[in-house]
């Protein structure tokens, strides 16, 4: 997909986020997901990030004691709107200088994907793959440059599919109680490393 005119300078706009489990997004509380939302903000600010995205890493996807519960968490939350498309409900936390982050509370990528695609299906729309991203992504438009997954590297997360294609990974073996700022500078540093070395900047 091509890039909108939000790319900030160092090629980051989209940062995607995946760590804990339904249950362990709802111990955060109120005041938890307050700090969680300006933390993660924080740590993309510095690369001029526009969207960060965030996933459990697994769960239960019917845990609907969870869901309920963050759903009205996220109510309760400052600066959370609530989106639903393609049978996808995700939340929105914008701060004042244009940093936004996306929810999704849906530990299932398969599950999500096949969701979206009966959508477009049944709507009669000519699917291909700009359609599809775009309906996949929702609200955001580009993506992801980076996902941070929390937890070791032979865990693959089962919320991850689309994302999984276009995105550089970097693992940090992190709780999902103990996510700072500082590990998602951590990760778009790693990301930017690299960067440099392929393009024989770097030694």
């Amino acid at each position: 997909m091509a890039r909108s005119p939000e790319t900030a300078p160092d090629g980051l706009v989209h940062v995607v986020v995946c760590g804990g489990t339904p249950a362990e997004w709802a111990d955060l509380g109120v005041a938890g997901w307050n700090r969680r939302f300006a933390d993660i903000a924080r740590g993309v600010a510095h690369v001029g990030a526009r969207w960060v995205t965030v996933f459990p890493h697994h769960g239960e996807g019917d845990d609907a004691a969870a869901q309920a519960e963050l759903a009205s968490q996220y109510d309760q939350v400052d600066k959370v709107e609530q989106i639903e498309a393609h049978g996808v409900r995700r939340y929105v936390w914008r701060r004042d200088d244009g940093i936004n982050v996306v929810v999704d509370p849906n530990p299932g990528g398969h599950e999500r994907f096949a969701r979206v695609v009966d959508s477009l299906s049944s709507s009669g729309e000519q699917i291909d793959e700009m359609v599809l991203s775009a309906a996949l992504l929702a609200p955001v438009r580009d993506e992801p440059d980076l996902a941070l997954i929390l937890g070791p590297p032979d865990q693959m997360p089962t919320s991850l599919v689309w994302e999984l294609a276009y995105s550089e990974l970097v693992f940090l073996d992190i709780k999902w109680a103990d996510l700072q700022s500082l590990h998602l500078e951590m990760a778009i540093d790693d990301f930017n490393r690299r960067h440099r070395r392929f393009g024989g900047l770097d030694s």
